[in-house]
């Protein structure tokens, strides 16, 4: 059976071509149906991805970052349905996606802590909790997104240490109409702010970013984690590029709150084939 993956966030799509024991990766940009329409994802379709795939595909397999309903469902579907004529199409959110790729057929709470952040308490089989992330402007606490967002808040209002502000300013665009532009101009927003986010990453030994971290992890496991029933219970596990950077700082927090820490997924992706390989 020679089968398709999609894993589509917000900054890229990794597509992975399996046929037996072929294998092959695949980069093209995100394809989220809120910044996408049928047509856009189409021409990325056969712009970027076909080319490079030599065989016929029998199975797609598309988990997406925005395919939270029948409507935007339907916009992938469409773009899919013209590009890959003879192949059965199935198109998941990116939350079921992490979900597998966390647990494959086993239960446990499943969190996405990367551009954007998410979670589920999933069953093995089926989402059965879902707290809403409420997207970068109202929650995604522990994404990078989130982190820009308080980063870029603390700069204007002068609570950055002197030696922070010079690194940022020589590094990163901190004009403010530069900032207002991507916030107010820009297709995709939240990958606008999670780019400041990067810079916690790269100076996450100074006091002042390591606070801004654990408050923001804090906020993750305490007001969404362990609101799960009986979270205590469950084993906690994470992907995303954010959660896995900082691993040993949110396994700290998980274990004040008595909640255990379990897989940190690099990527998503080679867990997501053996799940498919051995059959959904």
């Amino acid at each position: 059976m020679a089968f398709l993956i999609a894993d589509s966030g917000a900054t890229k799509t990794e597509w992975s071509f399996t046929n037996g024991d072929q294998q092959k990766t695949v980069f093209t940009e995100g394809l989220n149906p809120y910044y996408h329409t049928t047509e856009s994802i189409t021409d990325v379709i056969r712009h970027d991805l076909l080319p490079q795939l030599d065989d016929n595909v029998e199975e797609v397999h598309f988990y997406g970052a925005g395919c939270d309903s029948d409507a935007k469902e339907q916009i992938v579907r469409q773009a899919l349905d013209s590009t890959f004529d003879n192949a059965s199409i199935n198109i998941y959110h990116d939350l079921i996606g992490a979900a597998r790729a966390c647990f494959l057929r086993e239960q446990g709470i499943a969190c996405i802590l990367g551009t954007g952040s998410n979670s589920c308490l999933y069953d093995g089989e089926e989402i059965v909790e879902h707290i809403h992330s409420l997207a970068f402007i109202l929650g995604d606490e522990g994404s990078a997104g989130y982190f820009g967002k308080k980063l870029i808040n603390k700069y204007f209002r002068f609570e950055i240490p002197k030696d922070l502000k010079e690194d940022l300013e020589a590094n990163y665009n901190m004009s403010l109409d530069h900032i207002t532009k991507g916030l107010y101009d820009g297709s995709q927003k939240s990958r606008f702010i999670a780019s400041y986010g990067a810079f916690l990453g790269e100076h996450d030994d100074h006091p002042f970013i390591k606070d801004m971290l654990y408050e923001g992890f804090d906020n993750f496991i305490s007001r969404i984690v362990l609101k799960y029933s009986n979270a205590t219970d469950h084993e906690v596990r994470f992907i995303g590029s954010v959660a896995y950077a900082h691993q040993d700082l949110i396994k700290e927090i998980l274990a004040k709150y008595d909640l255990e820490a379990g897989l940190f997924v690099k990527n998503p992706m080679e867990r997501l084939v053996k799940f498919h390989a051995e059959g959904a």
